[in-house]
């Protein structure tokens, strides 16, 4: 199932498994899917996982849209490497090219997580 229209990149979803508080976490869009880091607070939440994902304009303002997700782990070579920049926009990756490249593949190595909409 495709996400919801409202889904779109440099937004923040706030996920919650069934036991947890929900978490907000930077997000962007691969193609046809929506991935974010899973190594901060989802790294004990297993892949396989049913959680709720609310989409948010910003990380504390009303939600867009909210829907139940499955949480998967992806290999981070399926990652378009435009969405992993996305994710790190917020991070300095360096001052040169070298610096630049040597980052992104450091963070390239990091569990990525897609967020699969459910019916």
């Amino acid at each position: 199932m495709p996400f919801p229209a409202e889904v779109k990149s440099h937004h923040t979803v706030w996920v919650r498994t069934e036991t947890g508080r929900p978490v907000p976490l930077r997000y962007s869009v691969d193609g046809d899917r929506l991935v974010c880091f899973g190594d901060g607070p989802l790294r004990d939440v297993p892949s396989g996982t049913r959680v709720w994902a609310s989409v948010h304009e910003l990380a504390n303002g009303p939600p867009l849209v909210s829907f139940p997700a499955l949480l998967r782990q992806v290999d981070a070579d399926a990652v378009d490497a435009n969405a992993v920049v996305e994710l790190l926009d917020h991070v300095s990756l360096g001052r040169t090219s070298t610096e630049v490249a040597r980052a992104l593949d450091a963070h390239r190595h990091r569990r990525i997580l897609e967020l699969l909409p459910l019916t």
